[in-house]
């Protein structure tokens, strides 16, 4: 955090009532005292990332847990946008699962932001913002079937995303975050922010006859700068943030944020650019 509030407490303090009456009555004296106890208010969150379990067969149940990392992206077979569970999930072969809430576990309501990076070699942000030539695709949350997008979550002000890029453990990113429209209640946990990613079906891997790799999609190389260990394997890190500050006083999250935080506020602490909003 790079600004912080403190809040002051008002302490009351009685004053001591000494009276002296005549001689006799020299040291009759009276006083009062009253101790004022406040509490101090809290702001804490809980990102909270969850999966699908599996059957003993490989298969999606319904029961949620938690979110294990190291997942393995391949090309999606079917459509992410078709046919979904009882959760309101894609059943699309490898679908990866990343639902994202956020839990208030403070004591004090709270405005709440959510952040999503994808690595910019494999997303088509700014300036075109083409959803159609992204290679990793990420999907907004949903509650009871409806999308959140714009209903719990605001991902865009005055018709541009929410957006900006930054560069983190040596990766470019295209960063996407998204306020909570609603002040968020001790205990209390938001609606799903995103629920998974998926790689494009035009993604290729060409190996050439030297063992070398070509990375492909949309009949074009990509560079995958960054992505690529030692073993030459492809790591794709997809990190997520949020941030809360305290409701009292505040009419929106937008107003919270940048008044704690600051304008432009980039919680990886990097150089950053291509703001589309504040």
């Amino acid at each position: 955090m790079t600004k912080k509030k403190a809040l002051a407490a008002v302490l009351v303090v009685a004053l001591v009532a000494c009276i002296a009456v005549g001689a006799s009555l020299a040291y009759l004296t009276d006083n009062d005292s009253a101790d004022n106890t406040f509490t101090v208010g809290n702001v804490k969150i809980d990102l909270i990332e969850q999966q699908r379990a599996e059957d003993d067969d490989g298969n999606k149940t319904e029961t949620l847990e938690d979110f294990e990392q190291n997942k393995i992206l391949l090309p999606i077979v079917g459509s992410a946008q078709g046919e979904s569970d009882g959760l309101g999930l894609p059943t699309a072969a490898n679908y990866v699962d990343k639902i994202c809430t956020v839990k208030n576990t403070g004591a004090s309501d709270a405005w709440v932001r959510f952040y999503f990076a994808i690595p910019s070699a494999l997303d088509d942000g700014y300036e075109t913002f083409n959803a159609g030539l992204n290679i990793l695709h990420f999907n907004f949350g949903n509650e009871n079937g409806a999308s959140t997008f714009g209903n719990t979550w605001k991902w865009m002000d005055g018709g541009k995303w929410n957006y900006f890029e930054t560069t983190i453990d040596r990766v470019a990113y295209n960063v996407y975050y998204a306020d909570y429209m609603k002040i968020l209640s001790k205990d209390e946990t938001t609606t799903q922010a995103v629920i998974g990613v998926y790689l494009d079906k035009s993604f290729d891997v060409v190996t050439g006859t030297d063992g070398s790799k070509t990375y492909r999609a949309f009949n074009k190389d990509i560079q995958m700068t960054g992505m690529i260990g030692d073993d030459g394997n492809v790591t794709v890190t997809c990190p997520v943030y949020a941030v809360a500050v305290q409701a009292a006083g505040f009419d929106d999250a937008a107003t919270a944020i940048k008044d704690a935080f600051g304008a432009k506020y980039n919680p990886w602490g990097t150089d950053s650019s291509h703001w589309q909003t504040e």
